[in-house]
């Protein structure tokens, strides 16, 4: 399963601007509510905090994969977000989050949505594409840098 079948450009927020989890998670959710036709920002937004209450998604490494299942989805979503600042996130390692994916899933997909997101965070596990990712000029890049590290992750050559 490839990340880039569930992410597009559209998707991706860059400069993720904000000084709060809260702040960025509502970014998110504007973000996944114009990317989704059939999910309100106010859905995504308290899907996002539910899970959150759960525990944080930051896994640290200046990085977070917030996730969930919802109702009204047709199909797995994938929206991006880059701060150049950083934001507290509640990471274990204390360290600003730069780096978000958020995966928003069909409430009745399993193993689907369990592929992608162990994907993700094998993905986001790659400290030189972080460091890319952060250094990042355009939203074309971002998109390009994930295509690049998941190509080499299926030993495709770029």
């Amino acid at each position: 399963m490839r990340v880039l079948n569930y992410l597009q450009e559209s998707c991706i927020i860059f400069p993720l601007e904000g000084s709060s989890k809260i702040e960025v998670i509502r970014r998110l959710a504007v973000k996944a509510a114009s990317c989704t036709e059939s999910l309100s920002e106010e859905e995504v937004f308290q899907v996002i905090l539910d899970r959150e209450e759960l525990g944080t998604t930051a896994i640290g490494g200046g990085v977070a994969i917030p996730h969930a299942r919802v109702a009204g989805i047709e199909n797995l979503r994938v929206i991006a977000a880059v701060s150049k600042k950083g934001v507290p996130f509640d990471a274990a390692d204390g360290e600003l989050v730069y780096v978000i994916f958020l995966l928003l899933a069909p409430e009745e997909y399993t193993i689907d949505y369990l592929r992608v997101l162990a994907k993700i965070s094998r993905l986001l596990k790659d400290k030189e594409m972080i460091a890319q990712l952060i250094e990042a000029k355009s939203i074309g890049e971002i998109f390009g840098i994930v295509e690049v590290a998941e190509n080499r992750s299926y030993g495709v050559l770029a």
